[in-house]
């Protein structure tokens, strides 16, 4: 599956909605954080990456979620 929509979320609080410039898959995201302190867990929609020291929360979405900031739509 290929994912192209970040939702990054601080403390639950604050977000941000990006779209990639190229999808990335599962492997790519993986790896991206591969020596960083953090859990990583998938579901049919997603991949959501946390940071083990309360820092941010990476959502990578396959499509596009309802709730999508419209302004997020360019890419990045």
């Amino acid at each position: 599956m290929e994912y192209l929509y970040v939702r990054v979320s601080v403390f639950g609080v604050s977000r941000a909605d990006l779209r990639t410039e190229n999808p990335l898959t599962e492997e790519d995201i993986r790896s991206a954080y591969a020596e960083q302190p953090v859990y990583i867990d998938k579901d049919p929609k997603s991949v959501t990456v946390t940071f083990d020291d309360a820092g941010p929360v990476c959502t990578y979405f396959a499509q596009r979620p309802a709730d999508w900031a419209p302004q997020s739509d360019h890419r990045r």
